[in-house]
């Protein structure tokens, strides 16, 4: 079901990293100084915890408008990339990150970027380093999962799930089509909302 595709990565570890550096800046400052602060006094309360949690803010306020460091540069750039391939963009589609059920990293939650297309008969994902096609009548769940994001109230899963010659499958993604990860939340809903009308599967 997994079909390798090779070409210059734009989704690389220098961008995971920056989508993580950059909200650090917000957080790590005020929130030092407020734990130095309350190790200092021997207490927990007073400027110290105001600092924590004035870094706790700007730190979410980070990770939610730099978390998603050079998307829109990165759908562009995927965008051209696949259609001088011959990939169809006539299709519906939208911009996502992606996951394999086994995958886990410490600097992001996406294995993978690339783009959902809503097919005829099939649900394709085409990235950089995956390429998926899901016949419609295999697909028996679409669901929203927790990952990273949702901890912070900024993210989640969209799950396709089904079987493939009686092997369960879970199609794992989640909406990149804002700049914004709380943009992207919202956005999940609809995104849901399409695919299961694609999938005729609302009730």
């Amino acid at each position: 079901m997994y079909h390798p595709l090779v070409r210059r990565k734009v989704w690389n570890n220098g961008r995971k990293w920056v989508g993580n550096l950059l909200p650090a800046l917000f957080f790590v400052p005020f929130a030092g100084l407020g734990i130095k602060w309350m190790w200092d006094k021997g207490s927990i309360f007073g400027p110290g915890l105001w600092l924590v949690v004035v870094g706790t803010v700007l730190g979410w306020l980070g990770l939610n408008i730099f978390g998603l460091y050079g998307n829109a540069f990165m759908r562009r750039e995927l965008k051209r990339d696949l259609t001088s391939r011959g990939v169809d963009f006539h299709a519906p589609h939208f911009f996502v990150g992606f996951t394999t059920p086994r995958f886990i990293n410490i600097l992001d939650a996406h294995e993978d970027i690339g783009f959902v297309f809503l097919r005829r008969e099939v649900l394709e994902f085409v990235g950089e380093s995956h390429s998926i096609k899901v016949p419609r009548e295999e697909i028996t769940n679409i669901y929203f999962r927790p990952n990273v994001h949702t901890w912070v109230g900024l993210g989640r899963w969209l799950c396709v799930e089904g079987t493939h010659k009686a092997k369960k499958f879970r199609l794992s993604i989640e909406p990149r089509e804002k700049n914004f990860l709380l943009l992207n939340l919202l956005e999940s809903k609809q995104t849901r909302l399409r695919v299961l009308k694609w999938a005729k599967k609302v009730r």
